[in-house]
């Protein structure tokens, strides 16, 4: 059981869940074979590596090594523990958990009774945009948006009105206290004591996990000036909203982005409101302007090609700029829609229309051209102090081009600006590159995907024993008939096969899907979702499986014997040293004498030795 939770009820969610079905609402999957592959969404790539085996109902990482069941999947990519992913599955494919005996951590609660409060506080904010007097100035904003009242309800929008507490009251007929609304970033403490609504006169834009659940607000003011506050205002930190992680409108756009396979990233809820209500639905924005490797995974994980559409002054560019980076480590094709000066997506599209921006976005720069760009703009050609910083701006990214040929190409745009000749570039550049195998951040990324790969110890003919069993209920029937756990080498897979061997006894089945969530260790987790889907061992005929694992039995009686004889010479090497000539020397070399015997026989057995019998 898992902190109340009945094995028969974890078992049922594990049965009703479809493990394709399930990662394929989180990240695009193409068909290899019996399996699907991916880019995984918990290591930055570029090839993937991410497996699913939908008849095992297992994922499997060959970068991260990350490994799993639905339930160890859930808990990964939500970040929940094991009972809030049980009771997440639970909702998800209609289990009814005995809520008299589901027990979630504090934690989990806690996390739960904010998501509900954050749905109870939306639903609140929209139904103010709708009914309340005090919201005609949101309503007018929207209208001089020219947002319609079906992309009002797409994106769940809504209004806090300006009293100090009327989300506080709403809440407190509810009987919700205020200590929750804190934890949840709905309210602020007073300096006397109470609280008072962190949202007031301003206009909400619920943020949502992939799973369209409310993680936090947007706000933005109706007023300008001073006394109102910032002109944007987000959610704090709380237990189920971090900013980096999460990218606005994502939720809606991903189907957009999977069958297109390219994101749009934008500065703010408008830009994404508007080209959605336009037509353009693979668009998202970055919840402020600095993008993080969360999310950059979290697009990657989407979109094998990224198009950063940010507002055209000098704030947009230095966010562009610090993304551009960010998106390349994580896997992504880069490329930047320059809009024209003083211009943003949602004024573009309201003005000139869905197919000027449409055009733009085709003639988006690749990365390194407007990196280069970029650089050219700051250069004041008059200024040798300016000339050379941009000749070393310019080495740093012609030394992150990876691919020779274009990296010859935009080093001869760079010797043109400069007025310099290609070989005192190159020259510059080689000395830049001595000593450098790749280019920068190249072998970190390789070390960052093989982290975890290395398979934990043990012996090979136990390691294929443990995938046989994994492949055949008639393979556990003839291992466990055969050896005891004890015969296993001491380790982490003398624990799974002492599992399976329970499991058996107590007639339930031996899958992957189901050791998996006999354990915590995530490692162990690597070494049961590889024995699940060994390629090799797939289709394997039944005649050739049971005689494989006949042969690894063998394999490790034969060394079970070894080790014996070792022991045994080792004493009576002793005996012999001592000249302790008595019944317990004549035991133990009637004992050794016995176990070379039967070494011969396995050895003759296997192929191993000689034929004794001539």
């Amino acid at each position: 059981m898992a902190q109340g939770i009945p094995e028969q009820i974890i078992d049922e969610i594990r049965q009703r869940c479809d493990m394709a079905g399930l990662v394929g609402e989180y990240l695009a999957l193409e068909k290899r074979g019996k399996s699907l592959l991916g880019l995984c969404p918990f290591h930055s790539e570029k090839t993937p590596s991410f497996t699913v085996s939908p008849d095992k109902q297992l994922f499997h990482c060959f970068g991260c090594g990350a490994s799993g069941n639905v339930f160890n999947f859930i808990m990964k990519i939500e970040n929940l523990e094991f009972p809030e992913a049980v009771r997440f599955l639970a909702r998800r494919t209609g289990v009814q958990i005995p809520e008299t005996r589901a027990a979630l951590s504090e934690t989990g609660r806690l996390k739960e009774q904010i998501l509900a409060l954050n749905r109870l506080a939306a639903d609140f904010f929209a139904g103010q945009l709708r009914n309340s007097p005090a919201a005609k100035k949101a309503a007018a904003y929207l209208a001089g948006r020219g947002i319609e009242g079906s992309s009002v309800e797409l994106f769940d929008l809504g209004y806090a009105p300006p009293g100090w507490q009327s989300l506080g009251d709403f809440a407190k007929k509810k009987g919700i206290e205020g200590e929750l609304l804190l934890k949840a970033g709905l309210v602020s403490p007073r300096q006397s004591s109470g609280y008072y609504d962190r949202f007031r006169d301003r206009l909400l834009f619920p943020i949502c996990n992939l799973s369209g659940e409310v993680v936090g607000f947007g706000a933005r003011a109706l007023e300008e000036g001073d006394r109102s506050g910032p002109k944007y205002l987000n959610s704090p930190e709380t237990p189920v909203f971090e900013k980096g992680t999460y990218l606005y409108g994502l939720h809606l756009a991903r189907r957009e982005i999977r069958l297109s396979k390219t994101a749009i990233i934008v500065e703010g809820y408008t830009d994404v409101i508007t080209a959605f209500q336009a037509g353009i639905k693979n668009i998202v924005a970055s919840l402020g302007t600095a993008l993080t490797p969360a999310q950059g995974r979290l697009i990657r994980s989407q979109a094998e090609k990224v198009i950063i559409a940010y507002d055209a002054d000098s704030a947009g560019e230095a966010a562009a700029w610090r993304g551009l980076k960010i998106l390349q480590d994580s896997g992504c094709l880069v490329e930047v829609a320059v809009l024209p000066e003083g211009s943003d997506p949602d004024g573009l599209i309201r003005q000139r229309g869905a197919a000027y921006f449409e055009d733009i976005l085709s003639r988006a720069q690749p990365l390194n051209r407007y990196r280069l760009a970029v650089l050219k703009k700051r250069c004041d050609p008059s200024s040798e102090e300016s000339r050379r910083r941009f000749l070393e701006e310019s080495l740093t990214v012609l030394r992150e081009i990876p691919n020779l040929v274009e990296r010859e190409i935009y080093l001869k745009g760079v010797a043109e600006e400069l007025g310099v000749s290609e070989g005192a570039v190159r020259r510059e550049l080689q000395r830049k590159l001595k000593g450098q195998k790749s280019y920068p951040g190249h072998n970190l990324q390789l070390k960052d995907q093989n982290k975890g790969t290395d398979q934990l110890k043990a012996n090979p003919a136990e390691k294929m024993l443990l995938s046989l069993m994994m492949q055949s209920e008639e393979a556990v029937e003839i291992v466990s008939g055969s050896l005891e756990a004890a015969d296993f080498q001491e380790g982490p897979l003398r624990q799974v096969v002492e599992t399976i061997f329970q499991l058996k006894e107590e007639g339930r089945p031996v899958s992957g899907e189901l050791l998996v969530d006999c354990f915590s260790d995530n490692a162990i987790h690597r070494m049961i979702a590889t024995a699940s889907t060994d390629p090799s061992l797939q289709d394997l005929e039944s005649k050739m499986l049971l005689r494989m694992t006949g042969d690894c039995i063998e394999r490790i009686n034969r060394e079970k014997l070894a080790r014996q004889q070792e022991l045994q010479q080792k004493e009576l090497k002793e005996i012999d040293k001592k000249k302790e000539y008595n019944d317990y020397a004549k035991k133990i070399l009637q004992e050794h004498l016995q176990v070379i015997k039967r070494l011969k026989g396995a050895s003759y057995r296997s192929g191993g030795g000689e034929n004794l019998h001539g």
